[in-house]
């Protein structure tokens, strides 16, 4: 028998406050009386930890007890239900069952869909019989039917479509070759607009230096003797006196006059050429007083390749001239001024030459808007072309054959 007063209990989830507690009870009172006054509160301590460590167990098991005992109810309930559904299924498909009863009704040797199905395929049946008056004997109305050389038949129809069909396609090669043939022609004269600009450029630039000792390289990405710089898209340099011309492609606009000088100053010195050229892709991304081709004091050059954004076509003339000017300009600044070179004849040139160009860029803004006379017109700027070619081409022999 144990008694105990009412205390009063503080908890949180942290610390415990017992106060007023007192208990009669012989068995407790003589488990503490072995311990010395010292000690008793340390059992205490002990003892409550382990009896509520013992409470929280008993309640963990009397949950598990319970959920024991559903589960077997679950697990009759189950057994009971699956011995059920054995029974209907034995019932339903069992060799005594109704489904194999039906079956053997319909689908049997004797079941009624087989004998309908002799009624209508057998030897005798109606779709035999049918067959027999519509393809007639051994089948000759559909042999007739098949045969392509007889007029009207569905087969000789399909044979003629066929090869309607065959000559159109051949018709359509042709015209896609006429017409691949004759842009391949045009380009050697014009050159369609591509989706990269720099790639046009170097394209034509690889063309300019093919079957020749000069050499073009590739320098967009790389950089060059100014320090973290990447101007000057290509490099071309002249077999007969090792001198370098850099190119800057470009497909931008608001270009000022002094923009593209102080960009052509920087393209010469990173790639430490001794002639610049700025290829744009269209006259109006420059200024006005800039046009098709200008140059600045000696060694730089502006060149455009179309009239506008609307264009589909650049004119690579322009950039022949423009690398034939350059060459000339290399040529001469390498010539010494001593050389013995005859000065007023180079200038004479020069200025028919400018003359000539002034005519080209007039002639070749006309070939947008006259479509139908643009051969003509084309002709004679490969003529205009040739005879800048030849001007330009007598300038350095008169320089080389006097350095």
């Amino acid at each position: 028998m144990s008694t105990q007063t009412t205390p009063e209990i503080d908890a949180d989830d942290e610390t415990l406050s017992i106060d007023g507690f007192e208990l009669e009870d012989a068995s407790v009172a003589s488990h503490f009386a072995e311990f010395d006054d010292g000690d008793r509160a340390e059992e205490l301590e002990r003892v409550l930890r382990l009896g509520v460590e013992t409470a929280g167990l008993a309640a963990t098991t009397g949950e598990e007890e319970y959920v024991e005992r559903k589960f077997e109810q679950m697990r009759s309930d189950f057994e009971a239900e699956i011995e059920r559904v054995e029974e209907e299924v034995e019932e339903k498909f069992g060799t005594d069952g109704e489904v194999p009863a039906v079956f053997e009704k319909h689908l049997g040797e004797d079941g009624t869909l087989r004998s309908r199905l002799d009624d209508a395929f057998g030897e005798d049946g109606v779709f035999v019989d049918r067959l027999d008056d519509e393809l007639g004997e051994d089948g000759e109305r559909i042999q007739a039917a098949l045969d392509p050389d007889t007029d009207g038949t569905p087969i000789q129809r399909l044979r003629s479509q066929l090869r309607e069909d065959i000559s159109q396609l051949r018709d359509k090669i042709e015209e896609v070759t006429t017409e691949e043939e004759t842009r391949e022609e045009i380009r050697g004269r014009t050159r369609l607009k591509g989706d990269d600009f720099e790639d046009t450029v170097e394209e034509l630039l690889s063309d300019l230096v093919y079957g020749t000792s000069h050499s073009l390289e590739y320098t967009g990405e790389t950089t060059g003797e100014i320090a973290n710089e990447k101007v000057g898209d290509f490099v071309l340099t002249l077999d007969e006196t090792d001198q370098r011309i850099v190119v800057e492609a470009k497909s931008d606009k608001g270009y000022t006059q002094p923009d593209i000088q102080e960009e052509l100053g920087r393209a010469i010195e990173n790639r430490d050429a001794d002639y610049g050229i700025i290829v744009f892709e269209c006259e109006e991304y420059v200024p006005n007083k800039v046009g098709y081709f200008h140059e600045f004091e000696t060694d730089r050059l502006v060149v455009t390749l179309s009239e506008d954004e609307e264009e589909d076509e650049v004119e690579p003339g322009f950039l022949r001239i423009a690398f034939n000017w350059a060459k000339t300009r290399a040529v001469q600044n390498y010539a010494s001024a001593d050389s013995g070179t005859d000065l007023e004849v180079i200038q004479a040139n020069i200025g028919q030459v400018e003359d000539k160009i002034g005519q080209f860029s007039t002639i070749r803004s006309k070939t947008t808007s006259i479509k139908k006379t643009a051969n003509e017109i084309d002709e004679e700027l490969e003529e205009i072309e040739t005879e800048i070619g030849e001007r330009l081409t007598a300038i350095r022999t008169e320089l080389a054959g006097n350095s």
